[in-house]
């Protein structure tokens, strides 16, 4: 490993910033990155979870500067009063819609039943199978708790419990 760097598990390069506007709602950031995509993102949460009173005052937070790289958004020309580019992308990915459609996938990708996946999150499974199929819109709670597996599946080996295809002997004879 290099001196002075530490080597994450995500190898995601650096995203860049074209352009940063101040949204049209409070606290929230109209970022335009290089390679051409465009995201608002919300940092109510982030500014509260900080602490930071100075980006409280809208005629500080409205007036958004990229910084020399690119990788950053800072205010007032403080480097203090910032975000750098990679918690500005994480923070819109957790921000970004989760539906059936991410739901579904989700599931896919880490190869459980509808009875397993409602067992990871301690559900009956008839509650699991109202939110794929969309009678019961995805709680923020579990879109949360998806995305937090897909960057860290360990609570998926806590709590599966593998179930055998077909129906339990008992109910067979």
């Amino acid at each position: 490993m290099s001196a002075g760097f530490v080597v994450g598990i995500d190898s995601r390069p650096v995203p860049l910033i074209e352009q940063v506007e101040a949204g049209p709602d409070a606290y929230v950031l109209s970022v335009t990155w290089k390679d051409g995509g465009r995201t608002s993102i919300d940092l109510s949460g982030w500014i509260a979870l900080h602490d930071i009173e100075a980006l409280r005052v809208f005629s500080v937070f409205n007036k958004p500067e990229i910084g020399e790289h690119g990788d950053t958004v800072h205010w007032a020309g403080d480097e203090d009063l910032s975000i750098d580019s990679v918690h500005l992308e994480l923070l819109a990915e957790q921000q970004r819609f989760f539906g059936i459609d991410e739901l579904v996938a989700w599931q896919e990708r880490h190869g459980l039943s509808n009875q397993e996946a409602a067992d990871v999150f301690a559900l009956h499974v008839n509650t699991w199978i109202n939110y794929r199929n969309g009678t019961t819109p995805v709680p923020r709670a579990l879109a949360i708790a998806c995305r937090a597996i897909d960057r860290d599946p360990l609570p998926i080996a806590a709590f599966l419990r593998p179930r055998r295809p077909g129906r339990p002997p008992a109910a067979a004879e």
